[in-house]
């Protein structure tokens, strides 16, 4: 069996959440996937009251 899974991104850092709102669509077809993605997805964000800083997309040039 080849297993397939994806994280679709709905909210990225800087955007604003409204209560009830969809953060991320996890696609897979295996539910010990699915289970791992919905771990990883619940440490990857952090909800708060002001707007963060956005990290610099290119870090250096060389």
């Amino acid at each position: 069996m080849i297993v397939v899974y994806g994280i679709v991104l709905n909210k990225k850092i800087g955007d604003k959440v409204e209560v009830g709102e969809c953060l991320a669509y996890i696609h897979a077809n295996d539910e010990k996937k699915v289970q791992g993605a919905v771990e990883n997805l619940k440490k990857a964000y952090k909800i708060c009251d002001k707007q963060p800083l956005k990290p610099k997309l290119i870090l250096d040039i060389i």
